[in-house]
């Protein structure tokens, strides 16, 4: 059987933050030929222009906001600036929202830095739940699909990672409670559950560790992208709760 997807299945609108580099960029790459626009989240702003141009090339229009989720007024303040430039633009819904952004952190706990706790909560967790809250009627009015980028961490029990694996954890629950709340308004709730992916914090991940970093052994971003949005064009009548994606294991180092 072969599946042909028409154009008259595009979304209005979709948002991915983390989108100046590595899943998120690649997220907004393989979006925008599936959405008339495509809302840019990230802190480097020449970066985010760079995936704009990119998106634009696809056949969607690019939004750039350059934000840093993490800070305590981060979340409120992007969802007041989206729903603003939406309505500037004519667009009363939201069909897309994918929580792409995140830091890794490790260490033991007696070296635990409370700054590095509380910036990898705030990003990994407080803000997906603030800016869903925040965009939640645009979401609503979309029938949308809100996208968690989780880690494969959350099945795994390692020494040092206990403030990042809390914060997966954490996007599980919130991820899991919100599907509830939201499904009866035809809002779709995906958690994606990624091991090692080729992206420049994978880069520094192996760095820090002193492991010899080989991208090519890895999932590709891209590859990343292709499964999520094959999950999101999924007939309304179907709804993926939990993708777990890994490297092949003919790819993966012995």
């Amino acid at each position: 059987m072969v599946i042909t997807h028409s154009t008259d299945e595009r979304r209005e609108s979709a948002l991915i933050t983390g989108a100046s580099s590595g899943i998120g960029s690649a997220l907004a790459l393989a979006l925008a030929p599936l959405c008339r626009s495509v809302l840019l989240v990230g802190r480097s702003a020449p970066r985010l222009a760079e995936v704009a141009r990119g998106v634009a090339l696809a056949g969607a229009a690019a939004e750039c906001f350059s934000a840093d989720l993490a800070e305590r007024d981060g979340p409120a303040a992007l969802a007041g600036a989206v729903s603003a430039r939406l309505a500037e633009l004519g667009v009363a819904r939201l069909d897309v929202l994918v929580h792409s952004a995140g830091l890794f952190v490790s260490g033991p706990l007696a070296t635990a830095s409370e700054s590095d706790i509380e910036r990898a909560l705030d990003l990994n967790l407080r803000a997906p739940f603030l800016l869903t809250r925040g965009l939640h009627p645009l979401l609503v009015a979309g029938r949308g699909d809100v996208v968690f980028i989780n880690s494969s961490v959350v099945g795994q029990r390692r020494a040092g990672l206990a403030a990042y694996a809390a914060s997966k954890h954490g996007l599980v629950g919130l991820a899991d409670n919100l599907r509830q709340e939201l499904n009866p308004s035809g809002v779709r709730v995906l958690s994606v559950f990624l091991g090692a992916t080729a992206t420049p914090m994978q880069e520094q991940i192996y760095a820090h560790s002193g492991r010899s970093y080989q991208p090519e052994a890895l999932l590709s971003a891209d590859d990343v992208a292709r499964v999520v949005c094959d999950v999101i064009r999924l007939p309304r009548g179907a709804e993926v709760t939990d993708l777990h994606v890994r490297p092949a294991a003919a790819h993966r180092p012995a």
